[in-house]
């Protein structure tokens, strides 16, 4: 699951099906499981190491001595979090206490960008703006800083001998990032590492004072260093550039800061001129219908100084829909399952009605620039690329599986023509893969399960019987359960599985959820998908003699597309 996923369904920007899902999904998977419960408790931040444009070769020579001066390090490899294997918890009734006090930080991190576009005015901007010596900023951020879009405020408001400061501002017709700095009465600045312990309240107007986004939705706020950063897209808001106002005004309000209450509140002023005048847009309307029956609708692409971003309107044919409607009146199961309490019939059919994309952007030489990639593994396919996290988006519209997507990237300046490539579909289909273990045989020696097309090896069972936190082997669990350790090679052009379930021989029935955080997800010669991972069933407090372990979802990777769409950028 991406994380533009979890922080859409944090600010409560996903429809009701695609919400639950998200909560399913964590339940079963650690590895966004201890995603959110790090955002939650804010004990470290979240990074995407973003990838690194190449300087050109003149550029390097002249600014190299300068390069070595900057007081910011280059950027250090993608740290791995460390992953808890927990008991299913209600994320709806906690995301809603988030929410109210922080969100998700997803920035990709490229601390170096296209440098052809940077001459000598801009090289100051690039030296001093917090958005390029603070390493945390998305490659989009950092290249509207490089050519000068960064616009200083230091605004200040003191109260209980705290002071509130907006330091700058970086704004475009697709979004608005502030930030901010907090001292104490010395001067000395506040340990921020505690996001959590304030309340505030964001608003964004136009210059007669009318109010912009009334629902007080889509802010998101951030650990930036020794910052915070505090963000807000504006695609959602205003559909095309030219309907951006000319000036907004953010107004800022605290009411509370690491425990302190008080009143800390300010307006920010913001100048769209400058931004808007440089915006470009490259009508698209291309339409594509796909073996499966995904329709996929290219709209157009907006670049602004902060990211370039394809918007896209993806759905079912009839006949598709025609399948999905036949499969589950075969079923028995409701067309529109709702409510907090499914059942897991009503779960796997709200898998079936998803489906994702995978697609790349190639410059006039056929090289990878950029790319969307569903999958929760990137590393599978390889091209998910400088990605702007904080500008992908998905909405449903009209009724149906029918969705519209803002795809952000790093501004794609210096290229005449692009390409767009659609690489794969996935569909979410119903598995019937099923192996009965037995654990006195599974103590002795490794057991080897082939069914449904995958090959299982499970090994290593341990019963965990208390509640603390336990490290087993490179696993650490929270909770009372069983823990089977496993490889697996999945069926051709599956990527992924889920809804796992374990019955023992008395018919006791135990959610089980699979480490996707410390395992290990690959590709053989072949082209199959392999694990090396473990499954933690819930609950179990005795070893019985035998379990059945299924999964009841499968993600199927077609890879049978064959479309292409030119991008002419120099209209």
């Amino acid at each position: 699951m991406k994380s533009s996923q979890l922080k859409a369904y944090l600010s409560d920007g996903l429809l009701p099906s695609e919400s639950l899902l998200i909560e399913r999904h964590v339940e079963e998977c650690s590895c966004c499981k201890s995603e959110l419960e790090k955002i939650e408790s804010e004990l470290q931040e979240l990074r995407i190491v973003g990838d690194i444009p190449p300087l050109p070769d003149a550029f390097t020579a002249e600014v190299a001595n300068k390069l070595a001066q900057l007081p910011f390090p280059f950027p250090a490899e993608e740290k791995q979090m460390p992953v808890a294997l927990n008991k299913p918890i209600n994320w709806k009734k906690r995301s809603i206490d988030i929410m109210k006090k922080t969100a998700i930080a997803v920035a990709g991190l490229a601390a170096a960008v296209t440098f052809g576009t940077m001459v000598s005015p801009t090289f100051a901007n690039y030296v001093n703006s917090l958005f390029n010596t603070v390493k945390d900023v998305d490659g989009g951020l950092n290249q509207a800083a490089v050519e000068g879009y960064v616009q200083e405020v230091n605004k200040q408001v003191t109260d209980k001998g705290i002071t509130m400061i907006v330091k700058e501002v970086l704004a475009d017709p697709t979004r608005i990032a502030l930030i901010f700095d907090f001292v104490d009465k010395d001067g000395q600045k506040l340990d921020l590492t505690d996001l959590l312990e304030y309340d505030a309240r964001f608003t964004l107007t136009d210059n007669i004072g009318n109010d912009l986004n009334p629902r007080r939705e889509g802010w998101r706020q951030s650990k930036y260093g020794e910052y915070m950063l505090l963000e807000k897209d504006l695609y959602p808001l205003f559909d095309t550039v030219e309907k951006v106002p000319d000036e907004l005004t953010v107004g800022v309000q605290f009411t509370q800061i690491l425990g302190t209450e008080g009143s800390w509140k300010l307006d920010i002023p913001i100048d769209m001129k400058k931004a808007k005048k440089v915006a470009k847009t490259v009508e698209i309307n291309k339409e594509y219908t796909t073996p499966q029956g995904v329709v996929i609708k290219l709209d157009k692409m907006v670049t602004v100084p902060s990211a370039s971003l394809l918007t896209l309107e993806t759905d079912w044919n009839e006949q598709k829909y025609k399948e999905y409607r036949k499969l589950i009146e075969e079923k028995g199961w409701s067309d529109a399952p709702e409510g907090q309490n499914l059942t897991s019939e009503e779960i796997m059919q709200l898998y079936l009605s998803k489906y994702g994309l995978a697609y790349e952007i190639l410059d006039e030489n056929g090289n990878l620039i950029a790319g969307r990639d569903d999958t929760f593994f990137g590393t599978l396919n390889g091209i998910r690329k400088n990605e702007v996290k904080t500008s992908l988006l998905g909405q449903g519209i009209g009724e149906g599986q029918g969705m519209a997507w803002w795809d952000g990237f790093v501004p794609f300046t210096g290229h005449k023509k692009l390409t767009f490539k659609l690489h794969s579909i996935y569909m979410n289909e119903l598995a019937s893969f099923q192996a009965k273990i037995s654990l006195d045989e599974l103590n002795k020696q490794p057991v080897t399960v082939e069914n449904s097309g995958s090959t299982f090896t499970f090994s290593k069972f341990h019963l965990k019987t208390t509640e603390e936190k336990e490290k087993i082997g490179r696993y650490e669990t929270s909770g009372k359960g069983g823990i089977i350790e496993f490889e697996a090679t999945l069926p051709k052009d599956i990527v992924n599985i889920t809804e796992w379930k374990a019955k023992d021989e008395k018919g006791n029935v135990y959610r089980v959820s699979m480490d996707n955080g410390d395992g290990e997800y690959t590709r053989g010669k072949d082209g199959r998908v392999k694990i090396k991972s473990a499954l933690f069933i819930d609950g179990l407090e005795k070893q019985p003699k035998e379990l059945t372990i299924t999964y009841g979802i499968q993600e199927h990777q077609y890879r049978d597309v064959n479309w292409e769409v030119p991008i002419q950028l120099d209209k």
